[in-house]
C-alpha cells in the first residue's frame, strides 16, 4: 500500500499554503525520487526519512522539519516501517515569509530542523498530530497553527509574489521585460527578492516551473516532446535534460510511471480550482 492524500488549503489560506498532504506506506522501507517543489513543514508521525541530493549529500530529517525550496530533483529514503507516515504542508513563497525568518535562497535544498525556526512547542505539536485520528483532523489542527502566525502577514510582499506568480503562469517561457513591468522594479531588485522569497533567481524559476509544468502535462496525458520543442525548448536533447534535473525522471519514464512517489504527486492536478493555479499545474 502506498497512498498520497491531499487537501487544499481553507479560503484566505491559499496564497500561503500549497496544498496539505499525508503519505502512508505500510512497507518497511521505501526509496523513490522526489522532484523540485516548493519549501515543506513536515511531520513524520511513523518512520524515519532521509533526502539524498543529486551529488550523494544525505540529509536526515528530524520529526518535525522545514525543507527549504527544492531546487532539483532529490532522492527520498524512509525505513523503520511498517508503518511509514509523514504529514506536510506545501509552503509557498509567502507561507515561507510569514514563517521562516530566513532567506529562501539560504535554505535551498537544505532540511531544517522546525524548532530552531518556528516558534511554538514541536514536540507537543508533534505529539497532537500523532493522536489524531485522522487527515481531517491533523488539517484542522495544522490550520489552527497557521492562524497564530497571520499577526505578521503585514509584512509579507504579497504584491511582488502575486506577480511573480502571475507572470511564471503566463508561459511557459516568460520574458523577465515582463516582469519589470508588471513590478516597476529593476531586474537586480526583482532578482534580489525572487531569491530572498523563491530561493532562486527569476531565470532558474522559469526553468523550474517550465520542467515541472511540462512534466505534469506529460503525466495527465496532455502532451509529448514535441509539443514543447521550440514554444519552450531548443530541442528534445534540451527537453529531456530540464525535465530530469527537475524531476529526476525523463519524459519516457514519466509516461510510463516508473516513479510511484511521482505518479502520486502529479495527481495534485486534481486540486485545480481550489489551490493556486501555479501548484495545481506542476
Amino acid at each position: 500500500m502506498l497512498k498520497l492524500e491531499y487537501a487544499p488549503p481553507p479560503e484566505g489560506m491559499a496564497e500561503f499554503v500549497a496544498a496539505f498532504y499525508l503519505f502512508e506506506s505500510d512497507e518497511e522501507s521505501f526509496s523513490d525520487i522526489e522532484r523540485a517543489d516548493v519549501a515543506q513543514f513536515r511531520v513524520i508521525l511513523d518512520g524515519n526519512a532521509t533526502y539524498e541530493l543529486p551529488d550523494g549529500t544525505r540529509l536526515p530529517s528530524p520529526p518535525v522539519s522545514i525543507l527549504g525550496p527544492r531546487l532539483c530533483a532529490t532522492k527520498v529514503h524512509a525505513h523503520g516501517g511498517p508503518p511509514l507516515r509523514l504529514f506536510g504542508v506545501g509552503l509557498l513563497p509567502a507561507g515561507w515569509a510569514l514563517a521562516v525568518a530566513k532567506p529562501a535562497d539560504k535554505a535551498a535544498n537544505a532540511v531544517l530542523s522546525a524548532d530552531a525556526f518556528l516558534k511554538f512547542d514541536v514536540a507537543a505539536f508533534h505529539a497532537q498530530l500523532t493522536a489524531c485520528a485522522n487527515f481531517s483532523e491533523m488539517v484542522d489542527a495544522t490550520v489552527d497553527l497557521i492562524h497564530r502566525f497571520y499577526a505578521g502577514a503585514h509584512a509579507t510582499p504579497l504584491w511582488f509574489i502575486r506577480a511573480v506568480d502571475a507572470w511564471l503562469e503566463s508561459k511557459l517561457m516568460p520574458d523577465i521585460a515582463d516582469l519589470e513591468v508588471r513590478t516597476g522594479l529593476s531586474r537586480r531588485q526583482i532578482e534580489r527578492l525572487c531569491r530572498q522569497h523563491y530561493g532562486a533567481p527569476p531565470k532558474f524559476l522559469v526553468r523550474k516551473y517550465r520542467a515541472l509544468r511540462s512534466a505534469s502535462l506529460i503525466a495527465n496525458g496532455n502532451g509529448g516532446w514535441q509539443d514543447f520543442v521550440d514554444e519552450a525548448y531548443y530541442d528534445q536533447p534540451h527537453f529531456i535534460r530540464e525535465v530530469k534535473e527537475f524531476v529526476g525522471m525523463t519524459p519516457g519514464q514519466i509516461r510510463n510511471t516508473q516513479s510511484r512517489l511521482s505518479q502520486l504527486v502529479f495527481g495534485r492536478a486534481k486540486l485545480h480550482g481550489e489551490v493556486k493555479l501555479l501548484v495545481s499545474s506542476t
